[in-house]
């Protein structure tokens, strides 16, 4: 018997664009999928659209969120609770997939059995499928873990297609994120050595929406979702010391600290400065005389002096232009075939 795929989504007063995500995954040209949707407290039709479409086709299961907390993150755990498939593809409620998605990536994990999740490429766009032409990301000469921190992410979730008991055995969604959800996932698993395959020669099968309204987009500023960037580097500094993996990546981590830290200090977020300041293990990244700079450093915003050109030259010291020269661009991610709906 063919394997299932369940497709797993978060649902959150989408009901003017769903009905497009419920025709993508209706057309699929590989029949053996559930779709398991879990409900955030959705106040439009919502409810109604999913409860038509379920009575209709018994493979579309839908639920109320029944615990906290609240999010997409939790929906979509609860979602994989409720599933029954062999393999777990991750769909928001505005994203599209191309009708031979789910045949080319099941075809994908029984080419490569030893894999626990594949990357395949997506294309990015505003109302139709091919009316941007845009990859979300591209393969680079640079390994995945280092992009991710420098924040050149090969794909987010929707991009991959995993293992259902691999991806619940490495710990599944962290739910207490506003923020950067997919970093710590991919982070995490790959930390933990979880093995993956990369596809990115495949044709696009998932097609993501460019929108502002997207709940990840607003207020990315925010104190509370900035506190999830903050937690989520310290978490992954823990997991790469405690698994010895932390020499190999050090630029990126070191980084991706003095983003943090430098926008902590311009927003006047002195909690989240003073934080990443105590975190325990971050003389294993910096020098006393670095850590003594970032704490002069913060005086140095506070008084608006890093604008001077002398402090501008300590900062430059202090704070060097670490990220890896890329040459490639926007117009480099430009898909030249035709899209293949």
């Amino acid at each position: 018997m063919k394997p299932v795929v369940s497709i797993i989504t978060p649902s959150f007063n989408r009901a003017d664009i769903v009905a497009e995500t419920a025709d993508s995954i209706f057309r699929q040209t590989y029949p053996n999928w559930e779709w398991i949707v879990v409900d955030d407290g959705s106040s439009d039709e919502t409810a109604e659209l999913f409860e038509q479409w379920s009575s209709v086709d018994k493979r579309v299961q839908f639920y109320h969120r029944n615990r906290d907390p609240k999010g997409a993150c939790a929906c979509r755990n609860i979602a994989i609770e409720k599933s029954s498939g062999d393999y777990l593809i991750f769909l928001d409620t505005d994203d599209l997939l191309a009708s031979f998605c789910l045949e080319q990536r099941v075809q994908a994990m029984q080419q490569n059995p030893e894999a626990d999740f594949i990357i395949f490429p997506m294309l990015m766009f505003n109302n139709k499928p091919d009316d941007l032409k845009l990859l979300w990301n591209i393969d680079k000469p640079i390994n995945e873990i280092d992009r991710l921190l420098w924040g050149d992410a090969l794909c987010q979730g929707t991009g991959t297609i995993w293992k259902k008991s691999r991806f619940l055995e490495l710990g599944g969604w962290r739910e207490n994120l506003m923020l950067w959800q997919d970093v710590e996932l991919h982070l995490r698993v790959l930390g933990m050595d979880a093995s993956f395959v990369k596809c990115m020669d495949a044709e696009p099968d998932i097609f993501i929406r460019v929108s502002e309204q997207s709940i990840s987009r607003t207020g990315f500023h925010q104190p509370e979702k900035f506190k999830s960037r903050v937690d989520v580097f310290s978490s992954t500094l823990d997991l790469f010391i405690q698994k010895q993996k932390l020499e190999f990546h050090m630029s990126g981590f070191r980084y991706l600290f003095i983003q943090l830290f430098k926008t902590a200090c311009k927003l006047r977020y002195s909690e989240q400065s003073n934080y990443l300041l105590k975190i325990p293990k971050l003389r294993e990244l910096f020098s006393n005389e670095e850590i003594g700079f970032f704490r002069k450093y913060k005086i140095i915003t506070l008084l608006h002096l890093h604008r001077f050109s002398y402090f501008e030259k300590l900062v430059e010291h202090y704070f060097p232009v670490e990220k890896y020269k890329d040459n490639i661009t926007l117009v480099n991610q430009s898909y030249k075939k035709e899209v293949r709906c």
